[in-house]
This record gives C-alpha cells, sequence and structure tokens, in this order.
C-alpha cells in the first residue's frame, strides 16, 4: 500500500508543474446533522438533534498546490479550521469535477494534526483521516454554495463504523496561476 501511495505522489509531482496553481479556499461550514456508516444499529440521534437545533457555523481554509488531470482537478496541500479559540491543521487532497455550474469534490485529509490558538503551537501524528464528499453551486468565478458530509476513520479503533456531520457550507475559492 505505502509503494502505491509513494508511486501515485511521485506520479502526481511530475506531472504538476505543466499546469499548476495555488489555490486558496476560505468559508464556512455548518453542520446539520450527524450519522454512521455501519453495519451495526448504533446512531448518533442525540448529536443530530442538537446539530439540527443549533447553528454553530466554523470557518474554514485551505491553502493547495492545485493542477488539472484531464477534466478532474486535483490539489495538495493543508487545510484549517477554527473553532475560534484553537484552530486545526492537517494535511489534504481534493478531487474536483464541474458539471456546468456544479461541482462534485471529494477530499481526505489527516494522518498529521497541528494545532494554534490560546494553546502554543502543538503538533502530532496518527491513524485518523477525514473523507469527505460534497456538491456546490458556483455562483461567478469564486463563490460556491453546496451541502456535503465528513466523516472521522479511525482504523485503529473501529473497523466497520464511521460517524460523520452532514453540513451546508459556503466558501470562496481563489486560484491564483
Amino acid at each position: 500500500m505505502k509503494r502505491t501511495i509513494f508511486a501515485l505522489l511521485v506520479v502526481a509531482l511530475a506531472i504538476a508543474p505543466l499546469s499548476a496553481q495555488i489555490r486558496l479556499d476560505a468559508g464556512i461550514t455548518i453542520p446539520r446533522g450527524a450519522g454512521l456508516v455501519s453495519s451495526g444499529s448504533t446512531d448518533l440521534a442525540e448529536l443530530g438533534e442538537v446539530l439540527s437545533s443549533w447553528i454553530i457555523p466554523l470557518p474554514e481554509a485551505g491553502l493547495y498546490y492545485q493542477f488539472k488531470a484531464g477534466p478532474v482537478r486535483l490539489a495538495v496541500g493543508a487545510r484549517v479550521f477554527t473553532f475560534i479559540l484553537v484552530s486545526v491543521l492537517w494535511p489534504n487532497a481534493i478531487a474536483e469535477i464541474d458539471f456546468g455550474p456544479v461541482t462534485l469534490s471529494g477530499q481526505v485529509g489527516g494522518g498529521w494534526f497541528g494545532a494554534f490558538g490560546v494553546i502554543p503551537f502543538t503538533s502530532g501524528s496518527g491513524k485518523v483521516f477525514f473523507p469527505e464528499l460534497s456538491v456546490w453551486y458556483r455562483f461567478g468565478e469564486s463563490f460556491r454554495a453546496g451541502i456535503g458530509a465528513i466523516g472521522l476513520v479511525l482504523p485503529d479503533i473501529t473497523t466497520d463504523t464511521i460517524p460523520f456531520l452532514w453540513y451546508l457550507g459556503a466558501k470562496w475559492s481563489f486560484v491564483f496561476e
């Protein structure tokens, strides 16, 4: 598995300079519900009720190295969510494809984390990953509004259950040539 990931990274870095751009994403994510992808019957009904009762906007940002691979945009970089007093940062990868003004986006991040804010910067690594799938409608060149779901994968703890939050979001994506 490590060799496959390494080979894909080498190929991506070899073709990236052909059409690379810097991309800055900034936006708001509003969790609206929670659930589980599982073979069992456990659910997150209580958390889902809290999220659907309250509007809790979470500011987020990302800085990426973006390039095209045919009709797909690929990007690698870092993503940060802020909880106002503390922010959490992790490496992230994105794959997107456009269907007119609609963009289908898949992301995966994690493996290393940094936290900063009212606490001094701390970092760590571990088998914690965040897969995400979202659909966005573009208004103009940079503004998007959409819906998505972000999961939490803990391979060392669970084997068949992935908790997730579904959200509404708005973001601006700026691309610098």
